[in-house]
């Protein structure tokens, strides 16, 4: 067998588990899902797992990190925004709505980011320029901030009794006019 035959069998694998994973968290949710009923579910041993992922919570990171790069490049399609301001409010409204369907893993995902932000550290940097994306200058102080309050508000939102996409945009977006 080839070394590409290999890497492709490997990433299918990889990909399985993660399918599995994902429909299961849905379906049982994050904590009642065990890493042998992913495996089962996935039709691969429970040690095939954990050389692909170090344990739940990295297969829950890995995941939440491909959703929402796929929710990014969705929303990168339609922005037509030049203001980072706006450009925050437009991808906001697409990640908030990922987040609110998903408060469970959005939780997890969080606590994780607070302790483990090294992991995400990549992926905030892209998203930070991409709100620079078309203006002159990238501005580090003011794209931090922007984040910031683009988390508080999300831990916010994900606090509320009953928490909608509008009300967290509008909340972010009064935050940040205020830069």
């Amino acid at each position: 067998m080839s070394n590409k035959e290999v890497t492709s069998k490997k990433q299918l694998t990889r990909e399985r588990i993660m399918s599995a994973a994902w429909r299961l968290f849905q379906e049982r949710g994050f904590a009642a899902t065990s890493t042998r009923d992913i495996a089962k579910t996935a039709q691969v041993a429970n040690g095939t797992l954990f050389t692909h992922f170090e344990n739940k919570d990295d297969l829950l990171r890995q995941l939440m990190l491909m959703h929402i790069d796929e929710v990014i490049a969705k929303a990168k399609h339609e922005d037509t925004f030049e203001l980072p301001k706006l450009k925050m409010r437009h991808y906001a409204q697409h990640l908030y709505r990922f987040y609110l369907q998903h408060i469970e893993f959005s939780k997890s995902l969080l606590q994780g980011l607070v302790w483990q932000g090294a992991f995400f550290s990549a992926q905030m940097e892209e998203f930070k320029k991409l709100l620079f994306d078309g203006t002159r200058q990238y501005d580090e102080v003011r794209a931090a901030a922007m984040m910031d309050c683009y988390f508080m508000t999300l831990i916010e939102g994900l606090n509320c009794e009953h928490p909608d996409v509008s009300t967290l945009v509008r909340r972010l977006s009064a935050k940040i006019a205020l830069l």
